[in-house]
């Protein structure tokens, strides 16, 4: 694979479903903006192996040749959208799938993983190799989902990172303003606020003024990005569902989250309607 350095790569996980296609044209769309490399990799599964949960008995040879199956139909749609073969890697791995993602992302500059589509409570509950991914990984992960995004994202030009505790981090907030510049787009920092300390008078006032002065010196330095400010009360999980609706991509710092996620960041990747962005 050639490679540059300076740019980097993107790690995709592919699965060999719709929503692992749908990672893999997103993070194509951001290695182009970016001038990085794919690297495409498929995990065969050895605890579902040593569960007996194959329907069908199949050494590890099988199991490879189905995963360079699937990297092949992720390389060959690569090559139909035009992405310069020599900027693509890819490799099929034994081990657990979210470890195993885990581990390589040490190295990456993004990873991108689709989330299968599930429903209601299973939704909240089944534990998933994106859910483990984005609690482990070791660098900012997108997860997304046709189920939430069925068209192409990055039609609506705006972008949203979610401030939940006070004071930011301001390397999410970074992150935030490169991916809207990336897109020509604009950037909302909402705010969150408890509803019982929002009802207090002049509380969100006063947030909002902070939340403005916090961002002055960014708003200086990233002229090209128009950045928008909100405060909001309310459920939080509520909140940022309703703006995922229009925004092209949501992101929230879970740089302090304890391994299992928060109810917050479960919440929103559960049930976001674009494409939600965890800075690491």
């Amino acid at each position: 694979m050639g490679t540059d350095d300076a740019a980097g790569w993107i790690l995709v996980g592919i699965d060999g479903s719709a929503d692992g296609l749908r990672a893999v044209l997103y993070a194509m769309r951001e290695a182009r903006v970016s001038g990085a490399s794919l690297r495409l990799v498929h995990v065969v599964d050895e605890t579902r192996m040593a569960a007996g949960l194959w329907e069908l008995v199949a050494d590890s040879r099988d199991l490879k040749r189905t995963g360079l199956g699937h990297l092949r139909e992720a390389e060959d749609l690569l090559s139909s959208e035009g992405f310069p073969s020599e900027r693509i890697s890819s490799e099929v791995i034994l081990g657990d799938p979210a470890r195993a993602l885990s581990l390589l992302s040490a190295d990456a500059r993004l990873a991108v993983v689709g989330r299968r589509a599930m429903s209601g409570l299973e939704r909240m509950f089944v534990g998933s190799t994106s859910v483990a991914m984005a609690a482990q990984a070791r660098c900012p992960v997108i997860v997304i989902s046709a189920a939430s995004t069925p068209h192409e994202t990055g039609r609506l030009h705006v972008v949203a990172v979610v401030v939940n505790a006070w004071p930011p981090r301001d390397g999410c907030l970074e992150w935030a303003v490169r991916e809207a510049g990336a897109r020509q787009a604009r950037l909302r920092v909402l705010r969150l606020v408890p509803q019982p300390l929002a009802s207090a008078s002049g509380v969100v006032s006063a947030a909002m003024i902070e939340l403005d002065n916090h961002l002055s010196a960014l708003r200086e330095e990233q002229r090209e990005v128009p950045i928008e400010t909100e405060v909001v009360a309310g459920n939080p999980i509520d909140e940022v569902v309703a703006a995922s609706r229009v925004v092209d991509l949501v992101i929230l710092d879970v740089t302090s989250e304890p391994a299992a996620l928060s109810g917050l960041t479960r919440g929103v990747m559960a049930h976001a309607y674009c494409p939600v962005g965890l800075w690491k």
